[in-house]
């Protein structure tokens, strides 16, 4: 029996060294987490760290006590552990309690700035696509509409069944971050061709064709800075194919269907609405009925079946955002 009882007592002593180191370790890794780092170092974790020596100490004494039979595990002492026990265990859960609070107050914080971040790329993107966009005369209302137009026709088509396993809550945000990027490229078209008023020549649309390659390459060298795949994924791919058309006839490469990008493929009647839609120099704004019936006769020719419908089910929300953001 006495050495059942040695080795649990030696055990006992073995496992609260193991967890001083381990709790050394711990305090080292929260001072790394949390800024303010004399919250760990407070009298609650050395009390608590007291306490577990206390207790090595008093397993040693009765240890050895045990050995040569030295009679000292009386009640007194007895009490003492089962009281400095108790002690023990309310000093764990306050310490436990404090860092949890302290943890939870750091990670609110961390929310905060992550979403501030967020904000703030969201708002240098647009100011970006503006300056691309003010150079052919467009307004930001451009931008807004298309972004709020791409995210009906995403969050729509993700109702598929075919579409809901790839249209993820990243994908989407993804793309609608992206969509104001559509046109960056422009900003290396000459002004002489960019702001025409009159019919383009073959030579000056071919020159217009290149805003797909420009912007796609500003992206992609902006992409091979990160050390991490991002936005510029789906951006690069609806910047480089929002012009194609799901018949091959498109441009800059005559991709057709599904060799496409999905992105660009929503962005082309997210895009080509929105310029339907638009009074310029050269043209008159067309009522939303004429131009739900020119993307519909364009179903299967320049449009993806799949995204004409979902714009034919949500028609109603185009027409509300065309009249609520107007240039």
């Amino acid at each position: 029996m006495k050495v059942v009882t040695l080795s649990l007592i030696a055990t006992g002593a073995v496992l609260i060294l193991i967890s001083m180191i381990k709790y050394y370790a711990v305090c080292r890794l929260t001072k790394t987490i949390l800024e303010n780092k004399e919250a760990i170092t407070n009298r609650w974790c050395k009390n608590y760290y007291s306490l577990m020596v206390f207790f090595l100490i008093g397993y040693l004494i009765v240890f050895f006590s045990l050995i040569y039979d030295i009679p000292i595990v009386n009640e007194l002492l007895t009490g003492t552990i089962f009281f400095f026990g108790a002690v023990f265990v309310f000093t764990g859960i306050a310490l436990q309690k404090n860092m949890l609070s302290l943890i939870r107050e750091n990670y609110e914080k961390t929310i905060k700035q992550n979403e501030q971040l967020r904000q703030t790329e969201d708002v240098t993107i647009f100011a970006l696509a503006y300056l691309a966009e003010i150079r052919d005369l467009e307004t930001g209302k451009h931008l807004e509409r298309t972004s709020q137009y791409v995210s009906i026709l995403v969050k729509k088509l993700a109702d598929l069944p075919k579409y809901s396993s790839y249209l993820t809550k990243r994908y989407i945000r993804d793309i609608v971050k992206s969509a104001p990027l559509h046109d960056i490229g422009k900003v290396g078209i000459p002004d002489s061709i960019l702001k025409k008023n009159g019919k383009l020549t073959a030579e000056e649309f071919e020159i217009i064709k290149r805003h797909c390659e420009y912007g796609a390459n500003i992206l992609k060298t902006a992409e091979q800075k990160l050390g991490f795949e991002s936005f510029l994924k789906i951006a690069i791919q609806l910047v480089m194919s929002h012009h194609e058309r799901w018949d091959g006839l498109g441009y800059p490469h005559g991709l057709k269907e599904n060799e496409i990008p999905l992105s660009a493929r929503i962005m082309a009647l997210a895009d080509v609405y929105d310029a339907l839609r638009s009074e310029r120099c050269y043209k008159k704004a067309l009522s939303h009925k004429k131009c739900c019936m020119i993307i519909k006769e364009e179903k299967g020719k320049q449009f993806d079946p799949d995204i004409v419908d979902a714009f034919l089910k949500t028609e109603q929300f185009f027409l509300e955002i065309s009249n609520g953001f107007v240039d």
